[in-house]
């Protein structure tokens, strides 16, 4: 059965549109790993770079007025999700603000890796 053929109900001719893929999906990026790898230099030393490999990449979001978008990157053990910006600030989202704020880079590590 095509999508011509599921729109004939009972008889009746309908023509199913079928959304195109970017109204759904928005265009692909590649992932960015330097704000989280900077992150990480800044608050354990260089060599905790390699816990990089640790979290995965989940997408950009809208950041805070005035930041631009935001990385967010999940650890593949905990489940806990980070939203950073471009230079590798830490940013946290609060429900009763209805966004993103600024917080702590080492407490929000922290509390991502554990």
């Amino acid at each position: 059965m095509t999508v011509r053929d599921a729109g004939r109900v009972a008889g009746v001719q309908r023509e199913i549109t079928m959304p195109m893929s970017d109204d759904i999906f928005p265009p692909y990026r590649p992932p960015d790993w330097y704000p989280l790898q900077r992150a990480l230099a800044s608050v354990f030393g260089i060599a905790a770079v390699e816990a990089t490999a640790a979290f995965w990449f989940i997408g950009f979001v809208a950041g805070p007025a005035g930041v631009g978008e935001l990385r967010v990157y999940e650890h593949s053990a905990t489940r806990r999700s980070l939203a950073l910006d471009a230079a590798g600030s830490a940013y946290r989202w609060f429900d009763e603000m209805g966004s993103y704020v600024r917080v702590d880079d080492e407490e929000a590590l922290v509390e991502a890796l554990v």
